[in-house]
């Protein structure tokens, strides 16, 4: 096995070393023209010609809440109803930090910055002036894979008021899914509400993240796991 040495002037060397089995082919590697910037890594084109570029990071961070409460309110007078809730904004908290690039929102639809696995961690909190027992309430996350014209569950979350809870009372659930995001101009993911009760108004409670003096809202958290 042929070696290349580099020696230091303290007497040590530095080796590289041909690979350990003999190469099906002749290969020739061509180094890159200039240094480039701090933080980067040289990458090959696939053919042997190497250059420096930024390296994506896997994992990416951001939080939301919303704006406002937000009225379940596209079904009938029965109260059977179901809606995509709508008024996120990315966080305004004081504190917070976003890590990489934050997803892209647009009328109840979080469209990704990358390919890769995404998880969406929403905490719903919601409430009912006209709540009965008996009544059903469920949030689901939903994906894409047309540009937002017909979604499919992906995760899902719900329950049924019992004889304690009292009209108005908050109700907290969390509705959890990793998905993996193939294509990020045709893959979309909303969350859905669906309110099954005696009456109309099942609303999902909206409040600023800044402000410590409220009772804030519900909140969803946005984060890749890997790059594909």
């Amino acid at each position: 096995m042929s070696n290349l040495n580099f020696l230091h002037s303290g007497g040590n060397k530095v080796t590289l070393s041909a690979p350990a089995s003999n190469p099906s082919s002749d290969i020739t590697f061509k180094l890159p023209q200039s240094d480039g910037s701090s933080g980067q890594a040289i990458v090959t084109d696939g053919s042997g010609a190497l250059s420096f570029a930024n390296v994506a990071s896997p994992y990416s961070f951001t939080q939301w809440y919303m704006t406002a409460d937000f009225v379940i309110n596209s079904g009938n007078s029965s109260g059977n109803e179901n809606d995509v809730i709508e008024n996120w904004a990315e966080s305004n908290a004081g504190a917070y930090e976003r890590l990489g690039t934050a997803p892209t929102y647009s009328s109840g639809q979080f469209s990704l910055p990358s390919t890769g696995y995404w998880k969406f961690t929403g905490h719903m909190i919601f409430y009912h002036a006209g709540a009965e027992v008996g009544d059903t309430f469920a949030f689901a996350l939903r994906k894409s894979t047309d540009s937002g014209s017909s979604f499919n569950v992906i995760g899902m979350t719900g329950g049924r008021v019992d004889g304690q809870t009292q009209p108005n009372s908050k109700l907290c659930w969390s509705v959890s899914a990793v998905t993996k995001i193939t294509n990020v101009s045709t893959h979309r993911i909303d969350v859905f509400g669906i309110a099954m009760a005696t009456t109309g108004g099942a609303r999902v409670m909206g409040g600023s993240q800044a402000d410590i003096n409220n009772t804030g809202g519900s909140a969803m958290i946005v984060e890749k796991m890997a790059n594909l």
